[in-house]
């Protein structure tokens, strides 16, 4: 028989799901299976934004005409929905956008490989500040570019980064003739660090220098409990070279509808509109509306939503058996295991875990400094279920005591 060719190298060269030894374990428990490894929230989106229920279907029948809702729609997004991304980027996040500079998104993920694909080509280097999100070193492999990671918020959290240039210092490390970007999140998936002005300043400037682009995942911009959330593109050095994603699915708790969108320079989303256009074509735009509906109505969800989770945080740090830094933003605690480890990778611990019927992310997936931590999502139940798992997590840790 005919052997068949061989696999594209992306397809060959991305790992599998770092869950699925973990999995394995957690189907041998047989009751109430908790999982802390996504990052979702238990909380409902705004009614307003809600599918089939009062208010948005209520203002869909009023508004457009129901063939309109499954009809293709604009390539860049509704054009409502683009309008109130405009404005509020501009108001909210200072970034000097026209509403050419917005893309709609099927989610962050599909924004950050699209703006991939427009800036880097096969062989270039992408800077990922570490700890990162485990989804942009697979984004860049699919893309053939080389992700370099590069230790910054957990060196700046143990203090071991101070001055004006160390960022800068540290950045320079990773640094070769092939670089041609830096991603960063903030606030940070997955330990919450919130970059302040003058750090972003410092990124913003090796950029300038070095002329890269930059990457910017700020999908938990609205939940900062601790210093204050400055999207980088809003600085003068970073403004005509950054690409700044956003996420209704951290916002607003719609992860399942797969809405984000990308903010840029006109002419860099221009291009970028070309990449989603071959990937996706366009976003539904009856999912467009729930999210023109969740901006609309949604400051009483946030405002909430920051309240209980910040309070989720509290309580998960100080029941925890594994000390636990309060995250500046998002929704992660960072757990070091390292003591627990046994020099192992921590994937034992997890399994463990696992097996009693609680689910962590990985510190592998966030980096290869990281195979000893671990990260909890405490806004991904509520908090009697979070409560819980986090008594399961510490009896699998009494019982596997730290060397």
């Amino acid at each position: 028989m005919p052997s068949l060719p061989p696999l594209s190298l992306a397809a060959a060269s991305l790992p599998p799901s770092i869950f699925s030894r973990l999995y394995e374990r957690l189907a041998r428990f047989s009751g109430d299976a908790i999982s802390l490894q996504i990052g979702d929230t238990y909380r409902d989106p705004p009614l307003a934004a809600r599918l089939g229920q009062q208010g948005f279907t209520a203002a869909d029948a009023a508004e457009a005409q129901a063939r309109e809702l499954y009809a293709y729609a604009a390539p860049a997004g509704w054009p409502p929905l683009i309008d109130a991304i405009a404005e509020k980027v501009r108001q909210q996040n200072k970034l000097q956008i026209s509403s050419a500079g917005v893309q709609v998104t099927c989610g962050a993920t599909h924004g950050l490989s699209c703006a991939v694909a427009t800036l880097l080509n096969p062989g270039d280097e992408l800077l990922v500040l570490s700890p990162h999100w485990p989804l942009i070193s697979g984004i860049a492999q699919a893309h053939q570019v080389v992700p370099v990671e590069v230790d910054v918020s957990q060196a700046l959290l143990a203090g071991e980064l101070s001055g004006d240039d160390a960022i800068a210092a540290r950045l320079a490390s990773g640094l070769s003739p092939r670089t041609k970007a830096i991603y960063l999140g903030t606030p940070n998936n997955p330990d919450g660090y919130v970059y302040d002005e003058a750090q972003l300043r410092q990124i913003a400037q090796f950029a300038q220098a070095h002329q890269l682009w930059i990457l910017a995942d700020e999908v938990y911009e609205h939940y900062v409990y601790r210093g204050q959330h400055v999207s980088i593109g809003s600085l003068p050095e970073a403004a005509a070279r950054t690409l700044t994603v956003f996420s209704f699915s951290k916002s607003y708790g719609m992860a399942g509808l797969r809405l984000g969108y990308v903010v840029g320079p006109d002419d860099v989303i221009a291009a970028l509109r070309k990449i989603s256009n071959y990937t996706v074509y366009n976003v539904p735009q009856a999912l467009q509306r729930a999210a023109l509906a969740a901006m609309r109505a949604g400051d009483e969800f946030l405002a909430q939503a920051r309240e209980e989770y910040l309070a989720a945080a509290h309580a998960a740090a100080a029941t925890l058996s594994v000390p636990s830094r309060l995250p500046h933003g998002s929704t992660y605690l960072f757990l070091d295991l390292r003591p627990w480890c046994a020099g192992q990778d921590g994937m034992n611990v997890l399994e463990n875990f696992a097996e009693a019927g609680v689910m962590l992310a990985p510190g592998s997936a966030f980096g290869a400094a990281y195979a000893g931590f671990a990260r909890l999502c405490f806004t991904a139940v509520d908090a009697r279920r979070l409560a819980v798992g986090i008594d399961r997590i510490n009896a699998v840790l009494a019982r596997q005591a730290p060397r």
